[in-house]
């Protein structure tokens, strides 16, 4: 469990940060230490991991004097506005990147159009788990910095439902009728963003490593082959519990109205009992909670079989060196801060989540994540499925298709074959 005094030392609120950065120069091999440098890094994120970003860039203006401005951008801004920066040459020397595929601000996408640099020859590369490679790497080559593990699970406000005398559901049946429970309470079971497309995608991915993927774990290389489709699959029994979710009252009113941000603060509050979210959100819903409040993560049921249950665990934070930035050196220095056990215990601490590289002592892995970190080490867990599609135009559908599923405008079936539509497309 996650206490807010514990959050809220971790967190800063200013998104412009002074942080310490210097580097080898350009020639010197990567991962050798960093002394000397000079000039301001730009560095930017996503909210997401507003506090880890922070935290990672205040402590590195500790250590060596040079500044960081850090800019936080919510996430379905960035990954235009980022990508927008790339191409005219106005980028930070220093970016979030997601692993593997799927969505324009994806490493395999910016590396195919040479706006990201191979960071080959760093020092942390050794250490990059196999799990991870084919998600930070092309060719053999390595293209982004790993910080953190993230997983998708319900953020529980543990407070509010002992309060209630209701424990996290672990079976399909239960949650639904939790859900009805909830409401007669004048509360919500979940809080739910629809306002926010990114989150729409969170339940599907919460669901589909018990629906999909667990039955059939070479369902994203049937995919990639061909012999499957979204269509064909149990995606589509994913988005018809997707929509009985919604019609079981498990959301608040004006759910599809409802951002990101105001649906953590609804958490926070205890009006809603949990959020489907990435674990690094519970550091914001923390913002806006009592002191001493406490959080679990847990997974979200699909089924009546609890045994069979399995979360979605990849990759998640991770950061990119721009090709062209403007301070190579700090920028370089800065990547081997990130990857170094310093630098993965501040921002892994920050954002509530374990890091991907050997940490320091000072990490210390939050309770609220044990639940998820056993589903990791005892394999009931899944890759996020966008990581392994093949171009950004099936996640942008997918957002598209959601909020047309529960606005009532389409049907599972049909919600899964604009999706096989745009997937066809490949590369």
């Amino acid at each position: 469990m996650r206490t807010r005094p514990l959050a809220a030392l971790a967190a800063t609120s200013a998104l412009v940060l002074a942080a310490g950065a210097c580097s080898n120069t350009p020639a010197a091999p990567a991962g050798q230490g960093a002394s000397g440098g000079a000039g301001t890094i730009t560095f930017a994120s996503v909210g997401s991991d507003k506090a880890g970003a922070e935290a990672a860039a205040k402590a590195f203006t500790a250590k060596t004097g040079t500044q960081v401005t850090v800019t936080i951008t919510d996430v379905d801004n960035y990954q235009t506005t980022l990508r927008t920066q790339l191409t005219s040459g106005t980028a930070p020397d220093v970016f979030f990147t997601w692993g593997g595929d799927g969505n324009p601000m994806a490493m395999k996408v910016v590396q195919k159009a040479g706006l990201i640099a191979d960071l080959s020859g760093y020092s942390f590369v050794k250490d990059v788990p196999e799990a991870f490679k084919s998600v930070t790497q092309v060719d053999g080559k390595t293209y982004v910095a790993p910080t953190t593990t993230a997983f998708i699970g319900a953020a529980y406000n543990t407070e509010a439902m002992e309060k209630a005398g209701w424990k996290a559901p672990t079976t399909w049946s239960d949650m639904l009728k939790l859900c009805g429970t909830a409401k007669s309470a004048g509360k919500s079971l979940f809080a739910y963003a629809g306002a926010t497309p990114w989150n729409t995608q969170l339940i599907p991915y919460a669901l589909t490593p018990t629906i999909v993927y667990g039955p059939n774990p070479n369902f994203a290389s049937d995919m990639s082959e061909g012999k499957a489709k979204f269509a064909d699959s149990g995606w589509v029994t994913a988005f018809d519990k997707y929509t009985e979710m919604y019609k079981a009252d498990c959301f608040q009113d004006n759910s599809l109205g409802t951002t990101y941000e105001d649906a953590l603060k609804l958490v926070g509050q205890g009006k809603a009992m949990a959020s489907v979210q990435v674990n690094a959100s519970m550091v914001a819903i923390l913002q806006s909670a009592p002191d001493g409040t406490k959080l679990s993560f847990e997974p979200l049921p699909a089924n009546d079989d609890a045994a069979s249950t399995r979360m979605a665990a990849a990759l998640g934070a991770a950061y990119g060196l721009n090709a062209k930035a403007k301070n190579m050196d700090g920028g370089k220095a800065f990547i081997e801060f990130l990857t170094s056990p310093e630098g993965q215990a501040v921002y892994a601490t920050g954002t509530a989540a374990v890091p991907v590289l050997p940490a320091s002592s000072d990490y210390k892995q939050d309770p609220a994540l044990d639940t998820a970190v056993e589903y990791l080490k005892n394999g009931k867990s899944d890759p996020f499925m966008d990581q392994l599609w093949p171009n950004a135009k099936v996640q942008q559908t997918h957002f598209e298709v959601l909020q047309q599923l529960l606005a009532g405008k389409t049907s599972s079936v049909d919600a899964a074959k604009e999706m096989d539509k745009v997937y066809a497309e490949g590369a």
